[in-house]
């Protein structure tokens, strides 16, 4: 009896695994269900490894239903567990989850869907790398090399004839740390996505991305005000000086900075008044 409960919880990832798939003809409306079934049981499951098998079958899965016809205006409002957002001028959707370990750290996942100007929607898989960076505000990013975070925004600018997808994320980077952030999304001359431009000019610094840190206990808001034209951000402060830089100390001090798009630079603009200007 022992051994049977022992391998129960495998025989049903692999039983999951044998679950009809897009490849195998079905509809979005089916693959969708088959997916929302996958994420129920990564919900239930603890053991890591378990988690890892479901997670790669997830990834597998989810790209294989991206590539079926009207899937890009498809809202997999089933997938509750995943993030969708469309750019405000519809070229480009995002997908992303994460899968959290024992350990209390996550793990990204995600696809980008995108319409260059030949108008097919093309799909690229996004591998998050972030554990392997010790410098991500430095570094420009592909699509496999990902800084993996949640998107629940995209602000949509305009520079030189050139668009780019300011993304707002969040991360739970451990037991004790969150994270939010900001990244750049844009296409090469070969209409490639690329992650991350030094076009964030933030405390006298320019970075390819923002990243704040805080504590988990606490919350921090990070987003477009449309009244104000700029990204809005809670100021965070250590607890204690003595703290600086341990950011499991950080929190919110009840002032706000901001960010503006100026000539193609995301500026700093300390002590935003965000009065009459909630959204």
């Amino acid at each position: 009896m022992t051994f049977v409960k022992r391998i129960l919880p495998f025989l049903s990832v692999y039983i999951l695994l044998l679950m009809p798939h897009p490849a195998c003809g079905i509809t979005l409306q089916e693959g969708e269900m088959n997916l929302a079934t996958l994420f129920q049981r990564m919900a239930d499951y603890q053991d890591d490894r378990e988690k890892g098998i479901l997670a790669d079958t997830i990834s597998l899965r989810m790209g294989e239903l991206l590539q079926l016809p009207g899937s890009f205006e498809y809202p997999f409002d089933r997938l509750n567990r995943m993030g969708k957002i469309t750019s405000p001028g519809r070229n480009i959707r995002i997908y992303t989850w994460n899968v959290p370990w024992t350990d209390g750290t996550t793990t990204c996942f995600g696809y980008l869907q995108y319409k260059p100007e030949n108008k097919k929607i093309n799909l690229v898989k996004l591998t998050d790398r972030s554990a392997d960076m010790p410098e991500p505000g430095e570094s420009i990013l592909s699509p496999d090399n990902w800084y993996g975070m949640l998107v629940y925004d995209i602000v949509e600018m305009k520079h030189d004839n050139k668009i780019y997808y300011t993304l707002l994320g969040y991360d739970n980077q451990d037991l004790f740390r969150s994270c939010k952030m900001t990244d750049v999304l844009y296409f090469n001359e070969h209409s490639e996505p690329v992650f991350g431009k030094p076009i964030f000019h933030y405390q006298k610094k320019y970075a390819c991305r923002i990243l704040f840190r805080y504590s988990a206990k606490v919350q921090m808001s990070l987003k477009w005000n449309e009244k104000l034209k700029m990204i809005v951000f809670d100021h965070l402060v250590p607890a204690n000086s003595s703290y600086t830089g341990q950011y499991h100390y950080y929190g919110p001090d009840l002032s706000f900075d901001a960010l503006r798009f100026e000539n193609g630079i995301w500026e700093w603009v300390e002590n935003v008044d965000v009065r009459n200007s909630r959204e």
